[in-house]
């Protein structure tokens, strides 16, 4: 069989850089001439296979939506196998397929859209191909051969300031497009991270609400309204905004602004993608290097270990540009068995939470390690908290089993029952004139994911002051005593306590409503019974 007019044309190319298209733009590719002859296919995906499988068979839908786009100037659609499938017609007598998987987020309308964006530029694209002379280099191919070598040189640098901002000032260049990026702070929203060097910052909103943007990934082109009312509309032109997202919980959010049409805007998520790529590595670059760091230790004796952790401590301070850090930590009954660095970081549950601090915790079942890190002027951002948390987490096992209590009586006094001890606590707190307020905080079981309960118990008692406890006791309940502290200020600790757990995200679809009781004793007052079962007691009650 002789190849075709298309074929022969195709095989005269090199279309390197388009093999790992299907994956950036989430779409399976195949190009075929008159006779429904795939003359390219690219791409290994669950998608790509069914494609081809449904074209090879010459299913029905197909065949009738390739021989329309062959005599029209608008794509043609098919769904079959699960595939949402657009056919567009090329000038030299063939057909460009894409198809992407039928998906039940976002509507059909709009999933039609989004193919026929990155149909209409890759139809472009490869009639521009396929019109130069063999192995001549288009404007696309040169334009991601650069934006790849420019990634590549900043990565080194080992800054992911850097690398965003070599990106931006690249389509600054090529397109004339502006972006302008923020970064999702490690206590949420988004605050302004890289804009183009001629930026005025007055012209750049300040901090922006993760809530008013989609949670999917995919750009969206904002209405002069929306625009103006997020006051994102500081370029003439049209807006999109982006979310990236990087690592296992790192998010951006890019706002592109210019004369951005239909092609552009596929070009603007190509280039996103290999810039995501970059930073997924130098966050695993960075994130490795840390932990390397931390981990080199061997806390072999206890009269090493305070130096060794001032050590780990500043080592976790400097990768994220601070000077003044703190480490904490605590035994499940809540007695503090390490506390170094600036511990005047550490915090009172009744302050306001500050921008200026990162705080990390890992939890087990022998208690929780923290670490408070605090700089000036610049915000914290979430790639910095994913990076100390993996350190953190590394950190805490090896720091735990050093130590553990030596002296049998601080081993009698760690495997109390966490209501016992609290008990004995407050009448000796009772004992030296002052009053003791245990609060008990209760939580349906059916709706706490794993390790919820040790990661509120750990951000607790970041948060307590000195000679206050928090504990577990049960696999839904925790309790809290202050030492000191009467009704009244009981009760607005408890009413932080509820805000801290009903503002959790438990990536699940149950609604966090804790149950509170509190119970007060005071000196000289006729008390009798367990001052923890009162407050348990009354949390039943209010169920």
């Amino acid at each position: 069989m002789q190849p075709s007019d298309l074929e022969s044309a195709v095989k005269r190319q090199s279309w390197e850089w388009l093999f790992d298209l299907p994956h950036r733009l989430n779409v399976a590719i195949e190009v075929i001439d008159a006779e429904l002859v795939p003359v390219f296919p690219l791409g290994s995906t669950r998608a790509a296979a069914a494609l081809r499988r449904i074209l090879t068979s010459r299913e029905p839908s197909l065949v009738s939506a390739i021989s329309n786009a062959l005599s029209s100037e608008t794509p043609a659609g098919a769904e079959a196998d699960g595939l949402q499938i657009l056919c567009f017609r090329l000038s030299q007598g063939g057909v460009l397929v894409l198809a992407r998987e039928l998906s039940g987020n976002g509507s059909a309308a709009d999933a039609r859209q989004d193919i026929e964006l990155v149909g209409s530029w890759l139809t472009g694209v490869i009639e521009a191909s396929l019109t130069k002379p063999p192995n001549a280099i288009s404007v696309e191919t040169y334009r991601i051969a650069s934006l790849q070598r420019i990634l590549t040189d900043a990565m080194p640098r080992g800054s992911v300031r850097k690398v965003i901002g070599a990106f931006v000032e690249a389509l600054g260049v090529w397109d004339n497009v502006r972006l302008r990026v923020y970064a999702a702070g490690s206590r949420g929203g988004f605050f302004p991270y890289v804009s183009p060097v001629a930026a005025l910052p007055s012209a750049v909103p300040h901090d922006l609400d993760d809530a008013v943007f989609p949670r999917h990934g995919g750009m969206v082109r904002l209405s002069q309204a929306d625009a103006n009312r997020l006051a994102l509309a500081a370029d003439p032109g049209d807006v999109l905004v982006l979310r990236l997202f990087t690592g296992t919980n790192v998010e951006w959010l890019f706002v592109f602004s210019g004369a951005i049409d239909g092609s552009e805007q596929v070009r603007l998520s190509l280039y996103s993608d290999m810039l995501r790529e970059s930073l997924n590595e130098i966050l695993t670059t960075t994130t490795n290097r840390v932990v390397a760091a931390v981990t080199q230790h061997q806390f072999q004796s206890n009269e090493s270990l305070e130096e060794a952790a001032h050590t780990v401590v500043g080592q976790l301070a400097a990768a994220v540009g601070s000077h003044r850090a703190a480490l904490v930590v605590t035994t499940t009954a809540g007695e503090q068995l390490l506390a170094i660095g600036n511990t005047d970081l550490l915090p009172p549950i009744d302050n306001e939470e500050q921008l200026d601090r990162l705080v990390v915790a890992s939890s087990d079942v022998n208690g929780v390690m923290a670490v408070v890190v605090a700089r000036e002027h610049q915000p914290f951002t979430a790639f910095e908290r994913e990076t100390v948390q993996a350190a953190v987490s590394v950190l805490h096992p090896r720091l735990h089993a050093v130590l553990q209590p030596s002296r049998e009586g601080e081993r009698r006094r760690r495997f109390r029952p966490v209501d016992t001890l609290f008990d004995q606590l407050a009448d000796d707190a009772v004992g030296a004139g002052q009053q003791a307020s245990v609060i008990v905080v209760a939580v349906d079981g059916t709706g706490l994911r794993p390790g919820l309960l040790q990661t509120w118990l750990g951000q607790i008692r970041l948060q307590l002051r000195e000679g206050d406890f928090a504990g577990i006791l049960s696999d839904r309940e925790m309790a809290v005593l202050l030492c000191g502290a009467s009704a009244d200020q009981a009760a607005v600790v408890s009413a932080r306590l509820r805000h801290l757990i009903e503002s959790t995200d438990n990536n699940t679809d149950a609604f966090l409503q804790p149950v509170l009781g509190i119970t007060t004793r005071s000196p000289g007052s006729t008390f009798q019974g367990s001052l923890v079962g009162a407050a348990r007691a009354g949390a039943a009650t209010v169920r």
